[in-house]
């Protein structure tokens, strides 16, 4: 779970946070049938975490409330919209720690992997034994493996097995300068983004020459927290849309080209907003989509207004027990288009 704190200690924003967890909630917003894997602690955090995928209609079949487990928390503290956020697990008030345990993805055994196994996409960003596991499973299954990670794994041989499950990897040069030439292998795309620079793409199955995509502007920049997993999910979205039955080594240059623009476009719209995923607190996905277009043919400025004032509450302690008290998401709920 985010929490975002405004610079006079105010609950500015919460939800369901991580790369894996916006990406599969802003899929759900798109309409896509979200299947999170993961089990959670039996607490605040995990209960309101579980009630937000809820309500965006996702199939919350698989996670489970496990007492013995805590569920992760990160604190955001706001700056200026310019500057990069600042993060911290470790709550400003208590000094509790809630960060991420294998056990939450790996507990899942042989349940999680058949599910993986029958899934369209997979996604995932960390390298444990469970995710590896179930990235092998999805890709023999005949799943599009999407792989994000923040860094290299200290464990080598466990994340080059990560490598070779996934069939596109996306990841920052901030965090990994060193392209992955000699890893991936015939037909995997390689996403490497490139901040304010905008990021560049290979297909490995044909020409060894990276696409470079200018970063779009943005009239507006309220908070640039989330930014990459919108840009992960309207590429998902627009690529799957156009290559629905068919091989992902099949598509070409246009395809992966058109559909990183349009992410890029939604990722664009989404820094406009307080929070990670605020613009889907604010848009319908039909008027999201529309805007996107309309950003990438230059008939619209990339920028949305701040949310509402009113979304910052004072609260009598920003304490994690008292905010993971207060949640109450609001995503949209609309009928699936498909």
């Amino acid at each position: 779970m985010d929490v975002l704190l405004d610079g006079k200690d105010r609950l500015a924003y919460s939800g369901i946070g991580g790369s894996t967890g916006n990406v599969l909630s802003i899929l759900a917003f798109l309409g896509w049938e979200s299947v999170p894997l993961v089990k959670l602690g039996r607490d605040r955090v995990g209960a309101a975490i579980h009630r937000e995928f809820t309500a965006l209609g996702a199939d919350v079949t698989h996670m489970r409330l496990d007492r013995t487990l805590t569920s992760p928390l990160l604190y955001q503290f706001a700056g200026e919209p310019t500057q990069a956020p600042r993060y911290s697990f470790g709550c400003p008030v208590c000094g509790r720690a809630r960060t991420f345990n294998e056990n939450l993805v790996d507990s899942g055994g042989a349940a999680f992997d058949r599910c993986a196994a029958e899934s369209n996409v997979f996604f995932f960003d960390r390298v444990t034994s469970g995710t590896v596991r179930m990235a092998a499973a999805a890709h023999a299954g005949g799943s599009l493996v999407f792989f994000e990670p923040s860094a290299v794994s200290p464990n080598r041989d466990l994340f080059m097995a990560a490598l070779k499950s996934a069939h596109v990897v996306k990841y920052s040069a901030d965090r990994i300068p060193e392209p992955f030439t000699d890893v991936l292998s015939w037909g995997f795309i390689e996403i490497q983004t490139q901040g304010a620079r905008g990021l560049r793409f290979r297909k490995h199955s044909l020409a060894p020459d990276w696409v470079e995509l200018p970063a779009l502007r943005s009239s507006c920049v309220a908070d640039t927290s989330g930014a990459g997993d919108w840009c992960t999910a309207g590429f998902l979205h627009a690529l799957l849309a156009g290559h629905e039955g068919a091989e992902m080594q099949d598509a070409s240059y246009n395809e992966v080209y058109h559909s990183l623009r349009l992410g890029q476009s939604i990722a664009a719209l989404s820094v406009g907003h307080i929070g990670a995923r605020g613009l889907m607190r604010a848009s319908r996905p039909d008027d999201t989509l529309s805007r996107a277009v309309q950003v990438l043919e230059g008939a619209c400025a990339a920028g949305d207004p701040m949310l509402p004032a009113r979304d910052h509450v004072a609260l009598d302690t920003v304490c994690c027990e008292a905010v993971t008290s207060y949640v109450r998401p609001r995503p949209t709920r609309l009928p699936l288009p498909f």
